[in-house]
């Protein structure tokens, strides 16, 4: 097989000369699969990762805090409501990780997290669709977007489980790409013969894929004008939101996206601002300490809002998106690979590129943040221990089930390991909660698991 001219001239143009090297290593359908590949990368974006706006630039965005959630409760809800007993709402569902830190070779959604029922995360996930499709009484779009690395096993567990009770057509699998990783000097590396080491490209190249699959197109057909955004590994983050879904529809925004008040400047969270007359989330690794720490004339800090990562985007908008053909542009990170070289497999620091789904936000022309409070919609399962792990998800939910109990007034003396469980078929919201309590008891002061 003989290499095509433009192959042969793009490669040496971003100095990929090696990778034609190689390929003359290779012979048969090896030389000619790889080949394929390489031509189907765009190279010139991998020259050009994306970089974080000057602090000079960064002002606030509008952000309805708990004061102005207050005054406007009812004509949110109100028109949540509608937009979702319409049919108007689908729930999307990033879940590409594998579950490698948390012991798992399996994806991070097989995790079995649930202290009592050892419900697994994807079983949570679903239930609250579930939940929320059976109080709407109609089937509401689940996409669950996968990457090659999970695909054929989340596919396979969904399937195992009979879907967790949701009909087969809610539930819409799709996966994401995969873009090279570099070496420190911007040269493309091998896992093995005729294969490049590519990483999955992040959270967003979700928009990507969404449009690649039909599913966005899909949607807009079907009439959803609202996809609620949450990543896997959020145990407690809602999709039955009428606020958010009512602010989405009242303000007739593009996007809004959840925000919290940062614990302390140094959290780990992407940050909602505004720059250059749009809004922006700047990632916390493109934030020095420094950075991070500084304040506005008012005493705020600059990078006061953090972004758990749960959004309400317009259909409409992603569609003008997609029809203009839009593309993220790739962020990189440092960190370490392992790369096949002649010699044998090689550590090496190089650099992992990826998209994110919030740079989507600087094309909205109508923008806004919605405050949450972290204590009822922020678990996250990164770790294996320490902060962000299962036990400190475990433990947020368990404290929200309190809550809601108290709420009820159930009366709650429990110890320190006691675990409250609430399976999401039996109530997904504090306000199903309190609608379905049936004072089965009074006091509390051991273990509960309530499950439908």
């Amino acid at each position: 097989m003989t290499i095509s001219a433009k192959l042969s001239a793009t490669l040496k143009q971003h100095g990929q000369d090696h990778l034609l090297v190689h390929l003359e290593t290779l012979s048969g359908s090896e030389k000619a699969a790889f080949a394929t590949r390489l031509s189907q990368i765009d190279w010139e974006e991998l020259e050009h990762a994306a970089e974080p706006p000057d602090l000079a630039e960064i002002g606030p965005s509008c952000v309805y805090d708990f004061a102005a959630r207050s005054t406007r409760a009812a004509p949110l809800r109100e028109a949540g409501e509608s937009c979702l007993q319409e049919g108007q709402v689908a729930v999307l569902m990033v879940a590409g990780g594998q579950g490698t830190r948390l012991g798992l070779t399996a994806p991070k959604g097989c995790f079995p997290i649930a202290p009592h029922s050892r419900k697994t995360i994807y079983q949570l996930q679903a239930e609250k669709v579930l939940s929320l499709s059976r109080r709407c009484n109609r089937s509401v779009p689940f996409l669950v977007m996968t990457s090659p690395m999970t695909d054929a096993d989340t596919r396979d567990f969904f399937s195992q489980h009979e879907n967790f009770g949701l009909q087969s057509e809610q539930v819409r699998f799709f996966s994401q790409s995969t873009v090279p990783s570099l070496d420190r000097e911007g040269r493309a590396l091998l896992a093995s013969p005729g294969a490049l080491l590519e990483n999955p490209d992040g959270h967003g190249g979700c928009f990507t894929a969404l449009v690649a699959s039909g599913n966005l197109e899909r949607l807009r057909r079907e009439g959803v004008t609202q996809i609620i955004y949450i990543q896997v590994d959020n145990i407690l983050a809602p999709v039955d939101d009428v606020e958010l879904v009512g602010l989405a529809t009242i303000e007739k925004a593009d996007v809004v996206t959840k925000v919290l008040e940062k614990a302390h400047p140094d959290e780990k969270l992407g940050h909602l601002v505004r720059v250059g007359g749009a809004d922006r989330i700047v990632e916390y690794t493109e934030v020095t300490p420094e950075q991070a720490r500084m304040r506005n004339a008012s005493g705020q800090l600059i990078y006061r809002w953090g972004s758990p990562a749960m959004h309400c985007w317009s259909v409409a908008f992603l569609g003008r998106l997609a029809d203009r053909g839009y593309k993220l542009p790739l962020h990189r990170s440092s960190k370490p690979l392992k790369a096949w070289t002649a010699s044998g497999v090689v550590e090496t620091q190089g650099w992992k590129s990826e998209r994110f789904i919030f740079d989507l936000i600087p094309e909205a022309s109508v923008s806004v943040g919605l405050e949450i409070s972290r204590d009822d919609e922020f678990a996250p399962v990164k770790n294996a221990s320490g902060d962000d792990s299962a036990a400190t998800a475990v433990a947020l939910a368990h404290r929200q089930y309190v809550r809601w109990l108290k709420a009820a007034s159930v009366a709650v003396e429990l110890s320190e390991t006691a675990r409250v469980e609430i399976g999401p078929l039996f109530a997904a919201t504090e306000a199903q909660f309190l609608q379905r309590w049936d004072r089965r008891f009074t006091h509390l002061q051991d273990d509960l698991n309530l499950q439908a």
